[in-house]
């Protein structure tokens, strides 16, 4: 939605610290191509706040508007429709104008970007990096130019997004609390004066975000002629190089980033300092430099290890070698390679005609490198199994009977799933609400108990019962199997649409999906295999003879 003009926010000027952040968005509000801040912190550090106050450097609202993006947004409101009234009766084509054009010249903000729809996520991001994009409907195809920042933010806890997209955002920037008391009590008061008093403190702070805003329009002016020499261009090659960045992007938005910051200061040409200052935003995402002090596995061959044991001594499994001399390598290495295939058997090898055993390791627990060099090999970790079970307990469900034969279908699947890595919670769709009545447990008894205390009637809310599920699978070492029993009698508020829309955001955690199919009867509405097909999960209909 467009931001409404009479509210008052926080001045930007006035925000305490984020200086980081404050620097990538005026580098993005210079130079809209960029493609975008990505915010990344802990929740409650205002990260919400700061990007709300952009609109306080955006001197005219008609021309340069601020447009926040509901998580729940529709493909049809995000880039536009046909409105088919119109197209049929009058023969005329009305567009109706999606978020992204009428965020063209201005701001757009995502709160909480990781839980939107990925394919949306695409969309928004070719559109940004593009600035432009085209509307295919109904036959009619439309240009729209879709020049804006694109600013998202994202508390880890909630969900991550794919490296993909997170790679598509020009800058990210990581929020985090501040230790500094001091520091604190500054942003106490700040926000205290700002609450009893919005108009006045924002009035105090008019002229140093008017200052802010022309330093903006005045870089914009001047951002083409920033000079960009071959010695800028070769350096933040050499730093995208360094951090092991995948493909080309990095350097482009290196220079990007180094020439608005030169323009924001009014400079000439970029400098190395001026990369240096700006660096961190656009590899902090996407860099994959090891820290110095973890080994490197592709070591080159002429670097020395940091510790090699010496004879008699017992090092760390991860830094044994066996060092032979140059001409018995092949040798060696032969004879490892036909001792490998019996996990089995311990390693030997000849040395001369002397066959060394001071040193035995049990050949599955290593992997051998080019370089003869003893690995430890780690083994796969195994994921714990996680089975949630979603239960239409409502009216219809009670009205044909059938709530019973879905208690028995969960006992029987507890059952059949049972050993010492498998835990089961239950959450109940009851009265138009989502009750979680059974935490994680691994005790089959509990589940009976949370059975035979079910509660049946009201409506179906599906929705309610995937918010429920959201939270539960945070546990990233428990693979989370998702079991849905419903008879597919969603409420009247709640389409298929919605439904679908509501799993997509909130069960991005579950790693598989099944639905028990409970309705019954001569004629089906056929719902729930209808969501089945939808959500790709594994269809099956309820067992209606006893378990």
């Amino acid at each position: 939605m467009i931001q409404n003009t009479q509210q008052t926010n926080f001045p930007f000027s006035a925000i305490v610290g984020q200086d980081n952040f404050k620097l990538a968005l005026i580098l993005n509000l210079v130079d809209p191509l960029i493609g975008g801040v990505l915010a990344i912190g802990d929740k409650g550090t205002g990260k919400t706040t700061l990007i709300r106050s952009l609109t306080n450097l955006l001197n005219d609202q008609e021309k340069i508007p601020f447009v926040n993006l509901p998580i729940g947004v529709s493909e049809d409101r995000l880039m536009g429709s046909i409105n088919l009234e119109e197209l049929i009766n009058a023969k005329k084509e009305v567009i109706n104008l999606g978020l992204m054009a009428q965020a063209h010249k201005g701001v757009l903000y995502i709160d909480e970007v990781n839980l939107l729809q990925d394919y949306l996520t695409d969309i928004l991001l070719d559109a940004a990096a593009s600035g432009n994009y085209y509307l295919e409907r109904e036959g009619i195809s439309r240009y729209f130019k879709s020049r804006f920042c694109l600013v998202g933010s994202m508390n880890p806890e909630e969900g991550s997004l794919r490296p993909q997209l997170k790679d598509r955002f020009g800058l990210s920037v990581h929020v985090s609390t501040t230790t500094n008391v001091k520091v604190r009590q500054q942003i106490i008061k700040q926000r205290l004066l700002f609450d009893d008093n919005p108009t006045d403190f924002t009035a105090k702070y008019k002229n140093e975000d008017q200052n802010i805003a022309t330093q903006i329009e005045t870089a914009k002016k001047h951002l083409k002629t920033v000079l960009i020499n071959d010695a800028i261009i070769e350096y933040c090659s050499q730093l995208a190089i360094e951090h092991q960045v995948e493909g080309l992007r990095a350097d482009i938005l290196l220079l990007k980033t180094a020439r608005a910051f030169a323009a924001y200061k009014n400079a000439t040409e970029i400098t190395k300092e001026d990369v240096d200052k700006i660096a961190d935003f656009v590899l902090n995402h996407r860099s994959l430099h090891q820290p110095p002090n973890q080994q490197n596995p592709n070591q080159n061959e002429n670097e020395q290890p940091k510790e090699t044991p010496s004879e008699g001594t017992t090092s760390k499994e991860e830094n044994i070698q066996f060092l032979s001399p140059e001409n018995d390598f092949q040798k060696q290495k032969n004879a490892f390679t036909d001792q490998l295939e019996n996990s089995n058997k311990t390693i030997s090898y000849n040395q001369g005609n002397t066959t060394a055993t001071d040193t035995k390791k049990t050949v599955s627990q290593y992997v051998a490198t080019d370089k003869f060099e003893i690995k430890t090999k780690h083994k796969k970790s195994l994921l714990k199994e996680h089975h949630i079970f979603l239960i239409d307990s409502s009216g219809s469900m009670l009205k044909n009977q059938i709530i019973a034969y879905a208690k028995g279908t969960v006992d029987k699947i507890a059952t059949q799933s049972k050993n010492q890595n498998t835990q089961f919670s239950i959450v109940s769709l009851f009265d138009g609400e989502a009750q979680h009545i059974l935490h994680r447990t691994a005790v089959l008894k509990d589940i009976e108990i949370a059975l035979t205390s079910l509660k049946t009637g009201g409506k179906t809310n599906l929705t309610a019962g995937f918010k429920q599920i959201k939270g539960i699978c945070v546990d990233v070492d428990f693979k989370h199997n998702l079991h849905i029993i419903t008879d597919g009698k969603l409420n009247a508020e709640s389409s298929l649409e919605a439904t679908v829309l509501a799993f997509q955001t909130y069960c991005k955690g579950v790693h598989s999906t099944q639905i028990i199919d409970a309705e019954k009867g001569m004629v089906k509405i056929g719902v729930a295999a209808d969501l089945a097909n939808r959500i790709q999960a594994n269809y099956q209909p309820l067992m209606t003879k006893k378990l």
